[in-house]
């Protein structure tokens, strides 16, 4: 019954911005157009915000009503939030700032933001275990009106040029297709569908109202067959079930893509196929989201001058795999991320560099681990030259310095000669702290896997995906929620469709998963970096790509296998448990999850496995002629 007075409602804006989008004058040009549709847009926005501020002013406030009536705001939202994101970021986090207790700066001396925009106001309105403040409720739809108001006025000054139009339809549709849909945004009301409605026709039509009354037939065929795409799109998401029974998995594979490479081919029409810089984490280039080249790796990379070419890899690829980097000449890199095991140790906690005593935490998969903002589990690193040398100095694990390693590795005649040739016709072709790194770190960044099985089948290549494996997709979006921090398709904690922000979660781990105590596990994760409470015992969210192989899982392995795991989601975390955990940021609202989504859920999470062409190992490693302890040193390290 709500879902149907939702509909009416978004059929009835929808319509009447089609409509008023067509009233400008046929000689404006494209930006004129666009600036007339969007203030037009924006005035319908501002209009229901005032009629659910007039609601929470009244004496005889309806909770209901105001519910429909935030609806209809967020639908009026969604239909410009491709462009208030894209050029003015920050109002539109105000607006849309998820309820998540954040930081303004990722440091130990900002402050907590204080929650605002149209999620918070859902959690208001739908929150029953807290009585709702209608004096909070006014702050915030006043906040908020202030905020489209003077979002109008900036649209009238600003100016629009035809590619960020074209990028930020383009991201928009990543960010509603992956997070929106998902209901990231929607967690109480589900109106995710509908605001997947909303999104997309406002894309189209904010389009088709710039190029409407162009005089190239192929230009408007093209934004016609878009329109009639997304038309397709919308009917799919209005036929089908709520969202715990979405089919996400035909979304994407018969919608999504089709709707991602229309755009992508209106875009370089309309654009004259311009040869366009790159400044997205998504190569806006590909056709969607799921191609296996849809990621910039070196938008990952701060300051990366030099080239990536195979003779730099592969000088990498061994230095990660000998121990003479170690000052025991027994440990090399590859000792706790093993290549069978897609690069991890396949222990609880790792090995220390003292055979027989132990870490506290495991060591991550390093496949993939250029696509993140922050490394390390605590997120204590930001590149990959400053992870290697943590781990290099650390006594606990290399124990060694990269001066040393530096002046050991020059000893041997192999080396120098492979030193130079890589960094040949730079002027520093010695062997130095800063080649080793580059190197090694040029090697890590270079694994990546995004080929699996699943992303063959939900790119429409091929159909490789049973029945189950499916199903357990959509239960993975779906009932399970795993894709409201699992974000798609890195499956890690970075925030689509920018993929900057990283996700922090408190879990609620235990120190025991087998153990009749309920006792959370010590590790305060990332509040040892920032020491601000809502960090307490948090960690980064890690991709679940190549899952099947990294068990035991969990910073300290605390579950031995994958069925474990979901069975301690399903359960509602730690705190569903019995564990004290203050800050817990799961639900602890138990799934339900029958035996058999449980197992198709799992079916699904072991079809992310690609490790094809990532775990050769050096076939030998440079020979040392004087130092008899490096002479039959083991590929990989002895422990």
């Amino acid at each position: 019954m709500r879902f149907s007075l939702y509909l009416k409602i978004v059929v009835a804006i929808i319509a009447v911005i089609f409509l008023m989008s067509f009233i400008v004058k046929p000689e404006q040009s494209v930006e004129s157009k666009f600036r007339s549709s969007i203030i037009i847009a924006t005035d319908s926005l501002l209009s229901s915000i005032d009629q659910l501020y007039e609601n929470c002013s009244s004496k005889n406030f309806n909770r209901d009503l105001a519910k429909t009536q935030l609806a209809n705001c967020r639908v009026n939202y969604k239909m410009i939030e491709a462009f208030v994101i894209y050029y003015f970021p920050g109002e539109a986090l105000i607006l849309n700032r998820p309820v998540v207790p954040s930081l303004a700066e990722d440091d130990e001396v900002s402050t907590v933001v204080p929650f605002s925009g149209f999620q918070f106001i859902e959690f208001l309105l739908f929150n029953d275990s807290l009585p709702t403040s209608k004096k909070e409720l006014r702050k915030i739809c006043k906040e908020s009106y202030l905020i489209v108001k003077g979002l109008e006025s900036s649209f009238n000054e600003f100016s629009f040029d035809e590619r960020s139009l074209w990028e930020a339809s383009q991201l928009q549709l990543i960010r509603q297709s992956l997070l929106g849909l998902a209901d990231f945004e929607t967690p109480e009301s589900k109106n995710s569908r509908v605001e997947t409605i909303a999104s997309l026709t406002g894309i189209s039509d904010l389009l088709l109202s710039c190029y409407a009354s162009d005089s190239n037939s192929e230009k408007i065929s093209s934004i016609i067959k878009l329109k009639s795409f997304i038309s397709k799109a919308n009917s799919y998401l209005l036929s089908h079930s709520p969202v715990n029974h979405f089919d996400f998995y035909t979304f994407y594979n018969s919608y999504y893509n089709d709707l991602s490479d229309q755009l992508l081919y209106c875009r370089d029409l309309f654009l004259d196929n311009q040869n366009l810089y790159q400044t997205t984490a998504v190569n806006l280039q590909v056709r969607s989201v799921f191609d296996p080249s849809a990621f910039n790796s070196y938008f990952f990379v701060p300051g990366k001058k030099t080239n990536s070419t195979k003779e730099l890899i592969d000088l990498g690829r061994t230095l990660f795999f000998d121990p003479a980097l170690s000052a025991n000449n027994l440990r090399a890199c590859a000792s706790c991320h093993q290549a069978k095991k897609a690069f991890t140790d396949g222990l609880p906690v790792s090995q220390s560099f003292e055979p027989g005593r132990f870490l506290s935490r495991n060591a991550p998969t390093i496949i993939n681990s250029v696509l993140q903002r922050k490394l390390f589990h605590d997120g204590r690193a930001f590149t990959f030259e400053d992870q290697a040398g943590r781990v290099m100095s650390n006594p606990l694990e290399m124990h060694n310095d990269f001066s040393a390693v530096a002046e050991k590795l020059v000893a041997s005649e192999e080396y120098r000669k492979l030193f130079y040739s890589v960094f040949y016709p730079n002027e520093d072709t010695l062997i130095s702290s800063r080649s080793i790194l580059l190197a090694i770190a040029e090697y890590e960044r270079s694994l990546i896997g995004m080929n699996s099985r699943f992303d063959k089948s939900i790119s429409g290549r091929f159909d490789e995906l049973s029945n189950d494996e499916k199903a357990g997709f959509n239960i993975f979006m779906g009932k399970a929620q795993c894709g409201s921090c699992h974000f798609l398709p890195l499956f890690n904690g970075l925030l689509p469709p920018n993929y900057v922000e990283t996700e922090w979660e408190s879990i609620g781990v235990p120190e025991r998963s087998n153990s009749s105590i309920k006792k959370l596990d010590s590790d305060i994760g990332r509040y040892g970096i920032i020491p601000v409470e809502i960090f307490k015992h948090s960690f980064k969210t890690p991709t679940l790509r190549n899952i099947a192989l990294t068990a035991p899982y969990m910073h300290n392995g605390a579950f031995n296998t994958l069925d474990d795991v979901i069975d301690f989601y399903d359960r509602g975390g730690g705190k569903a448990l019995g564990y004290v955990v203050e800050n817990q940021t799961l639900s602890d609202r138990p799934l339900n999850l029958s035996t058999k989504e449980k197992f198709q859920l799992k079916s699904f999470l072991e079809s992310l496995t690609d490790t094809i062409g990532l775990t050769t190992i050096p076939s030998s490693l440079p020979l040392f002629n004087d130092n008899p302890n490096l002479i039959n040193r083991p590929i990989g390290g002895d422990y």
